[in-house]
């Protein structure tokens, strides 16, 4: 390792401008698509979405948010693509490592010095003529790669676990919506049984209809979980559900709480060690649970106010501007009033309230009204109603949906641990003060596994 280098000697910005029109209907990624300060892409959309000027990308290159440049919008291209002009291009230059500069251009002291330069009050943007004069000491293109090597492996097994999660939420929502809004082993009953099929459910009869009735069917659902149904179904007011079963209104499977702020002008209230959400928190959850918020508060900020604290387990939902966003505590914590919490009551599975929530957010939000905000109030949560399931379909969809739902618990803390880790080496990496021999003896001895 030799001397420093420039920013401007080892990257050089794509300005490729084009027309939504001209590409075809290939993926855009505009800056909301970009999370913040995780280095992950949640998302994107389509060309015919958008209609000004873009710029286009290849995959592999680098997409850094340039508005508002501390939030540490940052990755790598999967696919080629067009994207917002509020997101700088980028592409190393002959003789340098593209990975590398990947995670140069990632690591906090690199974002913290294009917020410097950054030029507006209220939408500052990032300039690359600021940018261009960052140094880093030099370092030779075969270290370049193992320290992008070193990262991405990182970087790949926390993709692979949010995948993973993906995967594990689908089966356990796969599971709910079988039976409790399909009602699948009513259905399967009632065709046993020679009982008439609602309207409803006729095409998951007529799917069934081929296989339940045979003895021999492998597509048929396990006895013992049939035997935990009826074989009839009954009008209700939110149509045909399984005969005795009973409609409720939301407040007799969950205590509705409404969350407080204490008063930001008291110190003492403010950076403790309890976890306080907001709905920005609650929005930002791409996974089924959230563990960490931006602020927190003590003691005294929760006595003396009117948050409370939540236990692990429950499902909180926004209820003002984005609304109907939701996710399940991982831990114990407080929320603001512009979230509430729904406690499940004791004889309700925690994932059965969650997933409730999900099948009722999209009337929730039909429901909630303001013209500048839209709001949902305590009224009307305690104005949907829903289903009460037998206690023993409750308690076995809770031995069958725990064991998905907690292990991607245990993935997120893996994948919080495993960030830390890169966040924690990318600078070290990337200044030269810690070097590539260093790691693999750190990682031979066991203190980074």
């Amino acid at each position: 390792m030799g001397g420093e280098i420039a920013f401007r000697d080892i990257a050089q910005l794509v300005r490729d401008v084009v027309h939504p029109d001209d590409v075809g209907d290939v993926p855009y990624i505009g800056l909301e698509h970009i999370d913040q300060d995780t280095l992950r892409l949640n998302g994107w959309g389509h060309a015919s979405d958008v209609h000004s000027a873009k710029f286009r990308f290849r995959r592999g290159d680098i997409l850094f948010g340039k508005l508002r440049p501390y939030f540490r919008k940052v990755i790598r291209a999967p696919f080629d693509g067009i994207c917002s002009t509020d997101i700088w291009v980028v592409r190393t230059k002959e003789g340098f490592d593209q990975g590398y500069l990947y995670y140069w251009m990632a690591s906090q002291d690199f974002v913290d010095f294009a917020s410097t330069g950054a030029e507006g009050t209220r939408m500052p943007r990032a300039k690359w003529e600021h940018v261009e004069r960052f140094t880093r000491p030099y370092l030779p293109t075969s270290e370049q790669r193992a320290i992008a090597h070193i990262l991405g492996t990182l970087d790949d097994k926390i993709e692979l676990n949010r995948r993973m999660n993906e995967t594990l939420e689908a089966v356990a929502q796969a599971l709910f919506k079988s039976w409790f809004v399909d009602f699948d082993p009513v259905v399967v009953n009632a065709l046993k049984a020679g009982n008439p099929i609602p309207d409803k459910f006729a095409e998951r009869a007529a799917w069934y209809g081929c296989t339940a009735v045979r003895p021999d069917s492998t597509l048929s659902l396990p006895e013992d979980i049939l035997r935990l149904f009826p074989d009839r179904f009954q009008d209700s007011e939110l149509g045909p559900i399984p005969e005795g079963w009973e409609i409720v209104p939301l407040p007799e499977i969950a205590d509705i709480v409404l969350g407080g702020t204490p008063k930001t002008s008291v110190e003492e209230y403010w950076n403790g060690k309890i976890p306080w959400a907001s709905a920005k928190d609650i929005s930002a959850v791409s996974e089924p649970f959230i563990f960490e918020t931006e602020r927190s508060i003590t003691e005294a900020g929760l006595n003396n106010s009117n948050a409370k604290l939540l236990p692990a387990g429950t499902t909180v939902i926004t209820s003002r501007g984005t609304v109907g966003k939701h996710c399940i505590l991982g831990r114990d914590m407080a929320i603001n009033q512009t979230n509430y919490g729904l406690v499940p009551k004791p004889q309700v599975n925690k994932y059965f309230l969650y997933f409730v929530i999900v099948h009722l957010v999209q009337e929730l939000k039909q429901r909630s009204y303001g013209t500048i905000f839209s709001t949902i109030t305590t009224r009307t949560l305690k104005s949907i109603t829903t289903f009460s399931p037998p206690l023993s379909v409750m308690e076995t969809f809770s031995v069958l949906v725990s064991p998905p739902m907690d292990k991607i618990i245990h993935q997120i803390c893996e994948t919080q641990t495993l960030a830390n880790l890169r966040d924690t080496l990318l600078p070290k990496l990337i200044s030269g003060e810690l070097r590539v021999p260093d790691v693999e003896k750190i990682r031979e001895d066991g203190r980074y596994t």
